[in-house]
């Protein structure tokens, strides 16, 4: 159910954690080009310094705070610092996740904590700080960045699945919890494959070389989705015709379209080229402030789909 449309996000104050690549690159420099107050946040300060810059060259506002999303007082801390710079959070996306790739049982238990401290206890934390400062002032939108995977399963990595499908369940349970509360909205994105430098950094134990599923889209793409959830808050969303695909395949046949799902998804993810065993950036942050992670072969089409991003975060409350 649609409670609210926005009119404008000038001046709106908006949080974006995992802002320093990917998706959260993107929907930082989305929201800039709204003309929208941003608040910054990864745990690598370099590379949100650099994003800063290029969405201060659009015109916002910007604010870099350096947060480990996993620990409770630095997201308070986070809290505090964008209002007291700001004096308010209108919206609040969470996009900062991991990625772990085995066959289950392959991974530590060290590394097993780690990817759901920061995909599930991070969305937490962000989602109970965001929702408080949301009934001090009276009004707010969070927007958590799930996954296809929130709703279909992929053998090759079980645990991200778990943690994708958790916060894909704790954001629907968030949405009625806020229908008492008027002017508070809470939203989840569901993209499909999305061309990022997640693959690379992923911790990987399958023996072969990571890679976006095809035909994976654009972050800018995913970006424009928020945005537009920002200006009409929607319940549960999907970007991409994949992704529009299989959540209709899902409602009409939904073992069939599982099981075709989680072999081809498992087949498609991997390379043919052999890895050795890594933890990526679970225990380490590293981020080079790049949006994609050049999957998409073609000039052209990685253009196009920056354009259309642009184009669907244009749309605002049109839709």
């Amino acid at each position: 159910m649609t409670r609210r449309r926005r009119a404008s996000l000038t001046d709106a104050v908006v949080v974006v954690t995992g802002a320093s690549s990917g998706v959260g690159l993107a929907t930082a420099q989305a929201f800039a080009d709204c003309g929208a107050r941003l608040v910054l946040v990864a745990r690598t300060t370099d590379a949100l310094e650099r994003v800063a810059d290029r969405c201060r060259a659009r015109g916002s506002i910007v604010s870099v705070v350096t947060t480990d999303i996993r620990d409770p007082s630095q997201v308070e801390a986070l809290r505090k610092r964008a209002v007291a710079e700001h004096g308010r959070i209108d919206v609040w996306v969470s996009c900062a996740a991991a990625l772990l790739a085995a066959p289950f049982g392959d991974e530590s238990s060290d590394e097993l904590v780690r990817l759901l401290d920061t995909n599930v206890t991070g969305a937490a934390l962000c989602a109970r700080t965001a929702l408080t400062q949301f009934r001090r002032q009276g009004h707010g939108v969070l927007i958590d960045v799930s996954s296809l995977l929130g709703i279909v399963p992929n053998p090759l990595v079980p645990t991200y699945v778990m943690s994708k499908f958790a916060v894909r369940g704790l954001s629907l349970s968030l949405h009625h919890l806020v229908a008492a509360w008027p002017g508070i909205d809470v939203c989840v994105v569901m993209p499909g494959p999305i061309d990022t430098p997640m693959f690379e950094r992923a911790a990987n134990h399958t023996g072969r070389r990571l890679r976006a599923i095809p035909p994976a889209i654009a972050p800018e793409r995913v970006a424009g989705r928020i945005v537009r959830c920002a200006y009409r808050p929607k319940r549960q969303v999907t970007v991409g015709i994949t992704g529009h695909a299989v959540l209709v395949a899902h409602r009409l046949v939904p073992r069939a379209t599982e099981w075709v799902v989680a072999r081809a998804a498992a087949a498609l993810l991997v390379r043919p080229e052999t890895a050795p065993s890594t933890t990526g950036a679970l225990f380490s942050a590293h981020a080079d402030a790049r949006v994609t992670g050049n999957w998409r072969r073609g000039e052209r089409r990685r253009a196009l789909g920056a354009r259309l991003g642009r184009l669907a975060g244009q749309q605002r409350a049109a839709t």
